[in-house]
């Protein structure tokens, strides 16, 4: 397993962006059958890439250099890419409002005016991700698990705004973030 193709990426790095996962909800996350998630976490099992505690899995240092080098290779193109390094800019604009409004709806024990702010934000994220998509189709998968968030959001269940343990907007904002500087060869801290 040492060099991924492209499925192995796709559920290891599923693993690298939520931390430590079970199967389901890695291949919720990354949009693939249980049972091909399965498979490849059961080959990295069998490396130094992966451990599995509780039936969480959890990448190693090997796992990790592993993700980070198809990125390397897979999106090298994209980090000289004009049109993707514009949208990035216009990204991190976006992402200001974003931890601002989700800090003042934490702040404001869930104010609905606020969550309503935050719910157009996501929405505004994942029409923009369209343009995305035709160079990274698996970022469609982002636009399907926020729309799922937001639909639960918008049928009452507050806990999908920001609650870590859940597929809430919150989180699968942070993991797009994580992938998109990865894409472009930014660390987290830029």
């Amino acid at each position: 397993m040492k060099d991924l193709n492209e499925q192995d990426f796709i559920v290891l790095n599923g693993v690298h962006l939520k931390k430590m996962a079970t199967a389901e909800e890695i291949a919720d996350a990354v949009g693939l059958d249980v049972s091909t998630v399965e498979s490849v976490l059961g080959a990295a099992a069998g490396t130094d890439f992966l451990m599995i505690a509780d039936g969480r899995h959890l990448l190693l240092p090997e796992g990790t250099s592993a993700v980070h080098d198809y990125y390397r290779t897979a999106y090298e193109a994209m980090r000289s890419n004009q049109v993707v390094l514009a949208w990035y800019e216009r990204f991190e604009t976006v992402n200001e409002q974003f931890i601002k409004q989700v800090s003042e709806w934490q702040s404001a024990d869930g104010d609905e005016r606020i969550q309503s702010r935050l719910i157009r934000t996501v929405e505004r994220l994942t029409k923009n991700l369209q343009e995305l998509i035709p160079l990274i189709p698996r970022y469609e998968n982002y636009v399907s698990r926020f729309g799922n968030s937001v639909a639960r959001v918008d049928h009452g269940e507050k806990d999908f705004v920001c609650k870590p343990t859940i597929d809430s907007v919150h989180n699968i904002w942070f993991e797009f973030h994580e992938d998109i500087l990865s894409v472009i060869g930014r660390p987290r801290d830029t």
